[in-house]
């Protein structure tokens, strides 16, 4: 699904957001008052009164209109700051980030805990504070509790001392902007009116008030405000999507801009997983067989007809994996999904990964898996964690004279990434099996077997006419590789490796009559092969073909 994002929703188009004071008021009381502001953000909201209420429901300061930048100042007690607070607004207009029409907003929420604010501090209500002060105050929840459970659904805490911006201010003002406009984008792509998000927003507490977003509230299904249409069930994923369009319909190297500040996929951290989607007509849910990790990993689709349930069986389907980074995006090798005849409307999908999302403690960015699944099109947010102090994961060799366009008017060594499938067999008597693919462009990363066309750095069509790959344990006795077709070769018999104890194995590989090498140039005895850390643990079991 490639939804192309209206023009007023590009970031560089919408206004600048100053931190102006909007008009001001005072609590009646003579004791000694504090100052707070903060901001009133769907988009920015102007003329929204603005008061605060003990969680008794007692007003104890405002209201006070919110200005044209949404923002707000508001005097208050100071001995009134030692309790909870709850900050709301009401009414004011703003324009709709994903739809361009002005809006008369509804009610906006936070909830500060006692003790929390002091003279000077900034509470901002968005849509996430929103769900949160009504998790509390609508659901009786404490304010830890619905804190985590927001976070569970939408792998974010809202941070009301921020305040929102799309287009100025610090790095987390734009990605507490983003995360609200994605509430607008999710509000439209449900097919609901703009104003009809603040129905949204209750809906989805209502939701969330059994601690699980999943379209069903304590009383059973739940309808979105007054629009007839239900709250779907694979929301956690829209939301994803919704975040994922702003990066999809933006330039590559600036997609979220305010003067030197960018807000890249890098910036944005995990996105929730949202492993199930509807479709027009099907239920699909992603089950991982494990955490997603930087090399091999597979995941079993569970698809079923909408229309009465039953399995989906027969389907076509393909992956495009996408990883969205700073400064590029960048796809990694699959080997498909494949139908398990024992399991009907089961499909077992393997992707590999060439990086993590996180990689010592650092966002990349995020992963994206588009998945065509006969004509419809769905989209999955996995968090790929790194390998820490195990196996080789992949490795890459390169060819010498085999290069490929690179990026302007260059030219780079083509890369071969070899992907361990497993270690099957026992001591003495092992099988070695690996996927090999390789990089034709940054979107494209084939199989590669005899026979797979691959493109020079010219534009050329190429066939490997001949492959080679071969196993060793010492560097110097080597065991030939079986092509099994579509990338996939094993090499068995293999002694020198030991169940339950790490071991080494080389790969050598030649195609065409070129040996690659691990640095690019002719072999010299020094980076002549790929270089493995094993562990066979004496099963038959790992062996992906």
């Amino acid at each position: 699904m490639n939804i192309k994002t209206p023009l007023y929703l590009s970031p560089f188009i919408i206004a600048v957001a100053g931190l102006l004071n909007g008009c001001g008021g005072s609590s009646s009381s003579s004791n000694e008052s504090a100052t707070i502001t903060g901001s009133v953000y769907a988009a920015p909201v102007s003329g929204a009164q603005v008061s605060i209420k003990t969680a008794g429901g007692e007003t104890v300061a405002g209201p006070v209109l919110s200005g044209s930048d949404g923002n707000y100042t508001i005097k208050i007690d100071k001995d009134r700051l030692a309790e909870a607070l709850i900050v709301e607004s009401a009414g004011g207009t703003y324009t709709d980030e994903a739809t361009g029409l002005s809006v008369t907003a509804g009610g906006l929420m936070a909830y500060v805990a006692g003790g929390k604010l002091t003279s000077g501090s900034s509470v901002s209500l968005t849509p996430g504070t929103t769900i949160i002060g009504q998790l509390v105050t609508a659901h009786e929840m404490t304010l830890s509790r619905a804190e985590k459970t927001f976070d569970e659904a939408f792998s974010y805490l809202p941070d009301s001392a921020v305040v929102p911006s799309i287009s100025s201010g610090e790095e987390a003002q734009l990605r507490a902007g983003l995360r609200a406009a994605a509430f607008s984008l999710l509000n439209m792509n449900l097919g609901l009116q703009a104003a009809e998000q603040f129905d949204l927003l209750t809906a989805i507490t209502e939701d969330l008030a059994d601690g699980v977003m999943d379209g069903n509230g304590v009383e059973g299904l739940i309808n979105i405000g007054s629009s007839g249409k239900p709250l779907p069930a694979d929301l956690e994923n829209r939301f994803s999507r919704s975040i994922a369009q702003f990066f999809d319909n933006a330039s590559d190297s600036a997609p979220i801009v305010a003067g030197e500040i960018a807000i890249l996929p890098d910036k944005i951290g995990i996105l929730p997983e949202g492993n199930m989607v509807l479709t027009e007509r099907y239920k699909i849910e992603r089950i991982p067989e494990m955490e997603p990790v930087k090399g091999k990993s597979s995941c079993t689709l569970t698809i079923t007809n909408i229309a009465d349930g039953t399995p989906a069986t027969g389907l076509n389907i393909s992956i495009k994996p996408i990883m969205h980074m700073a400064m590029h995006n960048h796809s990694t090798p699959v080997d498909g999904c494949t139908e398990q005849p024992d399991s009907a409307g089961t499909y077992h999908c393997r992707v590999y990964y060439l990086m993590p999302s996180i990689m010592q403690g650092k966002s990349m960015g995020f992963w994206e898996l588009e998945m065509d699944i006969d004509g419809e099109t769905v989209h999955f947010y996995p968090s790929v964690a790194q390998v820490i102090d195990g196996d080789t994961a992949l490795a890459k060799l390169r060819g010498q004279n085999d290069q490929i366009a690179g990026m302007g008017d260059k030219t780079e060594k083509r890369e071969y990434i070899l992907f361990p499938t497993g270690v099957t067999g026992t001591t003495g008597n092992h099988t070695f099996n690996l996927f090999i693919a390789t990089k034709e462009n940054m979107m494209s990363y084939p199989a590669v077997s005899a026979g797979t066309e691959l493109t020079d750095e010219n534009g050329m069509k190429w066939t490997v006419d001949a492959m080679s790959v071969e196993i060793s344990t010492d560097e110097t006795n080597w065991i030939a590789a079986t092509d099994n077709g579509s990338g996939h070769w094993s090499a068995s018999g293999i002694t020198g490796l030991t169940d339950g104890a790490r071991g080494t194995l080389y790969v050598k590989l030649t195609i065409n009559g070129e040996q690659k090498t691990s640095d690019g140039l002719a072999p010299n005895g020094e980076a002549d092969y790929a270089e493995f850390k094993v562990t066979p643990t004496g099963s038959s079991m790992g062996m992906e073909m």
